[in-house]
């Protein structure tokens, strides 16, 4: 058996969301995963989530603005690096650097 991540990512499609919005969802706060990003490259948002009391709890909801993590220390994102390839070079040249 493996340990669970303390963070997760998910990029939802169509043919993916309720599966990421159902299942994964269920399966990562049952495993203790203290953080699932929900990515939605359609709508351009983000869902911030942190498993509070064996349940997520939604922290944020943005098409915009910076996400810090809860679960990785000292990870932070502009919304727009995760949509946009020239802020995504900048935030990666920021990252790096730090």
């Amino acid at each position: 058996r493996f340990p669970a991540p303390d963070f997760a990512v998910e990029v939802v499609s169509k043919s993916t969301e309720a599966n990421d919005r159902g299942i994964k969802f269920a399966d990562y706060a049952a495993h203790g995963v203290a953080e699932y990003w929900i990515i939605d490259p359609e709508a351009e948002t983000v869902e911030q989530y942190q498993l509070q009391d064996e349940a997520y709890v939604l922290l944020v909801k943005a098409k915009t603005g910076r996400l810090e993590s809860v679960a990785v220390a000292g990870f932070a994102i502009p919304v727009r690096a995760i949509f946009d390839d020239a802020v995504s070079r900048e935030a990666l040249h920021t990252l790096l650097r730090d």
